[in-house]
């Protein structure tokens, strides 16, 4: 797999779409859904957020516990702050996350950042280990 040399990645226009969520689409944990078993709602999860500190470019970001294993799920939010009060917001810089995988002992996220100079990066995660 090759990678596009930083400062190549094309930038144009942001395009913003929204979709609306509609109440009747969301069922909560626990309710039966076709195809889903109740075991595989199982185990236990939890959100945690991280400053990474000022990075730019290709950078991938290891979170070590000896909790996690090859079978932890996890999902990821990336975004520019912190913020005065420990936020997010979305500035001028892109973020765009390549990968996320778990393994024993780790939880490895590849992000691009696309900005020419060190700036802040904040990592939310849900972590859900069954």
């Amino acid at each position: 797999m090759s990678y596009a040399p930083e400062g190549n990645i094309e930038q144009g226009p942001e395009q913003i779409t929204e979709a609306k969520l509609e109440e009747s689409a969301i069922v909560p944990i626990g309710r039966a859904v076709e195809g889903v078993r109740p075991e595989d709602l199982s185990g236990f999860g939890y959100t945690y957020r991280h400053n990474w500190g000022l990075w730019n470019g290709f950078v991938r970001f290891d979170l070590t516990s000896s909790a996690y294993t090859a079978s932890t799920r996890v999902f990821v939010a990336v975004s520019e702050g912190p913020t005065a009060s420990g936020g997010k917001f979305v500035g001028n810089a892109r973020y765009l996350v390549y990968n996320v995988a778990p393994e024993n002992g780790v939880i490895s996220v590849r992000v691009h950042i696309d900005w020419t100079s060190p700036i802040g990066v904040v990592i939310d995660y849900f972590i859900a280990q069954p």
